[in-house]
């Protein structure tokens, strides 16, 4: 397959994924674009995001595939692709680790993120680069973006509002921002030493919240994008465990890293307030009280007047003080307590 780049065979014990590979033929000149597409076990919507790209009006990219350790055929698919694209397989470590190790193999100026169950319109990179290039001073530029099924479907209409320039702030207070809409400097974001792979959820959202702290953000009002939802994706606990990780995201950003400077004290009050409310309420829905009191306790900390707030966290105590609640700890204690 031209340009099909695999740095060992899939029998090799070992794929060292920060040794680079040298380039495939036809490959030796550096593209304006690096399009990284992470792929764990999505051979089935694999040929819709490919042919997506293959439908670009600008032609001067790369197409680095990421493949975390898929299980599904994905390498033998795309071998039998006519398409021009590198590939590298790692053990399964998450998107973010796939993103990173896509950046160490990008050679564009520009980088842009396609998952491999997202799609791109055929104008998504002419308009894109058109942003970046026009003007020098912006970091980031996205787009606007629709939600699609599985079937490929058009979902809601996504009703948060952008803001471009300094957006640092209103970015904290509302996530405008999907990954797969976002094109952006490789130098910037390799300053900012990339995804934080130790974050299993909102590790884009991380990064776009640091790179705004650094440079300002542009917006093409295109639907360029299409992102496709998967429910049932996460469990009802996993969720819950999600936002936890989001509050606890949000809090340090606001306070270790330089958000007190840019981020007004009632936005980001409100917002801490509201992500710590939706956290504690997933994590009572399903009998998680104790953890659901911390969080419901840590919302009004916040913002102390908001009358839903407290009925959540009464109910929480309600059902921390029910004899259910009491039998079941005690049950614990003796099954702890029987050699």
């Amino acid at each position: 397959m031209d340009g099909f780049e695999v740095p060992a065979p899939v029998s090799a014990p070992s794929r060292d994924p920060v040794v680079p590979a040298a380039p495939a033929a036809g490959l030796e000149a550096a593209p304006a674009v690096s399009v990284i597409m992470p792929a764990y076990n999505r051979v089935g919507f694999l040929p819709a995001s490919l042919d997506s790209l293959a439908a670009q009006t600008f032609e001067d990219f790369e197409i680095i595939l990421v493949d975390d350790g898929s299980t599904d055929g994905t390498e033998d698919f795309l071998r039998s692709r006519s398409q021009r694209i590198r590939y590298f397989w790692q053990e399964n470590a998450g998107p973010a680790a796939a993103r990173n190790h896509g950046l160490r193999r990008a050679r564009g100026a520009f980088v842009g993120f396609l998952d491999s169950d997202d799609l791109w319109a055929p104008r998504f990179l002419e308009a894109m680069t058109g942003r970046l290039r026009e003007d020098g001073d912006i970091g980031l530029a996205f787009c606007r973006f629709q939600t699609i099924d599985g079937e490929g479907r058009l979902l809601r209409r996504h009703r948060k509002r952008p803001h471009a320039g300094d957006v640092t702030s209103p970015l904290f207070a509302s996530t405008f921002i999907t990954t797969p809409s976002v094109l952006v400097r490789r130098d910037v974001i390799a300053r900012a030493g990339g995804f934080n792979a130790a974050m299993s959820t909102n590790e884009d959202y991380d990064l776009w919240l640091r790179l705004s702290l650094e440079h300002r953000f542009g917006y093409v009002d295109e639907p360029l994008c299409r992102r496709r939802s998967h429910p049932g994706t996460l469990s009802r606990g996993s969720l819950a465990d999600a936002l936890i990780r989001k509050a606890a995201f949000l809090e340090q950003f606001y306070r270790d890293q330089e958000g007190l400077a840019k981020i007004p004290p009632e936005i980001a009050a409100r917002r801490l307030a509201k992500v710590h409310y939706s956290a504690g309420k997933s994590c009572l829905s399903h009998r998680r009280v104790g953890e659901a009191r911390a969080l419901l306790r840590r919302s009004l900390a916040y913002r102390p007047r908001v009358p839903r707030t407290w009925l959540w966290y009464g109910l929480s105590r309600l059902l921390a003080a029910s004899p259910l609640r009491r039998s079941e700890k005690g049950k614990v204690r003796s099954e702890k307590a029987t050699p």
